[in-house]
């Protein structure tokens, strides 16, 4: 049996007991724990362009009201209003769904500009921090397995399917600006 402690260093203590991270492919660990664009980790890993296709977003005007999948792993005192997001990045070429995304992107800590590109464009958020120029802070709060449930169709695979899942905090001048959470199906990524 492989030491979870030694395998990935400093994560054991966000995984959540049903999931074991030595049965994980390399890619899927790197997935779970970068602090990079997944975007950018994905075109190179699959030699295709990614593209965001937008599921829902609203404005909420209260934290109180969102409806983020971990929302207790935020910060006591976060408030103001929020964006919520929710995403499917999409090979370009295959047009195949490789990874669900929810965002929730709190709305004064953020410049005007990458606000409207958010909202207007097409842009992952990733390469939206890039253009400008957006220093981060990312902390991988929890890692899990979860049923594929609502996302089973859009994957292509059964219900009673598990997806793989992280959360991680994003922070710009040591103010939370985003939380994000990812899944994609355990299935994928095994190479």
């Amino acid at each position: 049996m492989i030491d979870e402690s030694q395998t990935m260093p400093g994560i054991k203590r966000i995984v959540s007991e049903d999931l074991k991270l030595h049965e994980l492919s390399c890619f899927q660990r790197i997935l779970l724990t970068t602090d990079g664009t997944v975007t950018e980790i994905l075109e190179q890993y699959l030699l295709e362009k990614i593209r965001p296709l937008k599921i829902d977003e609203k404005i909420e005007s209260d934290m109180r009201c969102i409806h983020a999948p971990h929302r207790k792993l935020l910060p006591d005192g976060s408030s103001g209003p929020v964006l919520e997001r929710r995403v499917l990045l999409q090979g370009v070429t295959t047009l195949r769904y490789w990874i669900q995304a929810d965002s929730t992107i709190f709305l004064n800590q953020l410049s005007d500009q990458f606000l409207n590109d958010l909202l207007r464009s097409e842009e992952p958020i990733g390469r939206l921090w890039e253009k400008y120029r957006v220093e981060t802070f990312k902390e991988v709060v929890h890692i899990c397995r979860e049923p594929a449930t609502e996302w089973a169709s859009y994957f292509t695979i059964s219900p009673q399917e598990f997806l793989i899942a992280r959360s991680y905090l994003v922070y710009s001048g040591g103010c939370l600006v985003m939380m994000i959470s990812e899944r994609f199906p355990e299935s994928f990524f095994q190479k």
